[in-house]
Parts: structure tokens; sequence; C-alpha cells
């Protein structure tokens, strides 16, 4: 029999300086102004937020993450993760430019200005869903029978982001939820 699991407690609502704080320290994302010129293609896309509900835009460059978030490297605490072929290295701002090309960019929206309630992601990077899925939280509505597949979609984010190892480490919680 599987265990009940108070997922609205273990996973609520992150606020947009905590996920900004995801992206920045633990994903080496990059900030950059959601105003700035390169990336205008980008919010011109129909499924990316209205500007003024983006709160945060965010680069990832670092080839390891990359690898990470696409599958290419299932764990952090995989020998590929901790010790990649290449040294990791800080790119300038006049860098961006070239890093756009192979990066994956992440916007954060809010409707309310405090919690995560969308995101958009332009680039190569599946597994990241599952981390901004579980960002924006547990729903109750999910416990309904219509939602069953979506309950079903948060489960499996919870385990694709405990087998990369980050569970625990993002979400600080110690939840043995898998």
């Amino acid at each position: 029999m599987e265990k009940k699991h108070d997922f609205a407690r273990l996973f609520p609502p992150k606020r947009i300086e905590e996920v900004a704080y995801i992206l920045g320290h633990d994903l080496e994302g990059i900030e950059i102004p959601k105003e700035d010129e390169r990336i205008k293609y980008i919010l011109a896309d129909p499924y990316a937020p209205e500007m003024k509900l983006i709160k945060g835009v965010y680069i990832i460059y670092n080839k390891t993450i990359l690898e990470l978030l696409t599958g290419k490297i299932h764990s952090i605490n995989s020998y590929e993760f901790k010790y990649p072929k290449k040294k990791k290295r800080k790119i300038s701002d006049t860098d961006i430019e070239y890093a756009l090309d192979m990066a994956t960019i992440v916007l954060l929206a809010s409707t309310n200005n405090k919690i995560l309630t969308t995101y958009f992601i332009s680039g190569s990077a599946e597994k990241l869903n599952s981390i901004l899925n579980l960002c924006i939280g547990y729903s109750k509505d999910l416990e309904c029978d219509e939602y069953k597949a979506s309950l079903q979609n948060f489960k499996n984010d919870i385990e694709i982001v405990s087998q990369m190892g980050l569970l625990e480490k993002i979400f600080g919680n110690d939840s043995g939820v898998i």
C-alpha cells in the first residue's frame, strides 16, 4: 500500500526569490534584465509570459549543468558531473551574446509579484521543467479524480528531481517522498 503524503506541506509554492536563488546558485545561471535587446526574440515567443508578469530572466550556459538538465548526465553525484573534462569558467557580460546560441533561457513570472506562478524555458533542458513544476508547488486540486494524470505528472517530477540528486539540495526538505 502506498504511503499517503502531504504534498501540499512538502511542496508549497516557492517565492520568486527562492527560485531565482536556485537558478543562480544551484544551476549557475546568470540573471539579465528582461529589457535586454539580446533576448527580444525570446520574449516575442507566443508562449512566453507577458512582459509585465516577468520577474526574472536567467541564462543557464554551463555545459555540465545543461547536460544534467537534458539527461546526458543523470545525477549531480555522478563522476561526469563532479569532474567535468573542461574547467568551468564564468562568462562576462559581453560573452552572453555568444552563449545565447547554446544556452537555456528561463523566464520566471508571477501574477502576484511574490510566488512563481508560471515560467518559460527557451532551449533544451527538459528536466528543468520538473524542477520548476515543483517550485510552482502542489495544489490540492490535483487530488480530484479529473486531475489524476496531473497528480501522476507531479509525482514523476518528484522522482526525476530526486534521481538528479537535487530534491533535498534545492527544496531543503527531507521529505522521504520517494
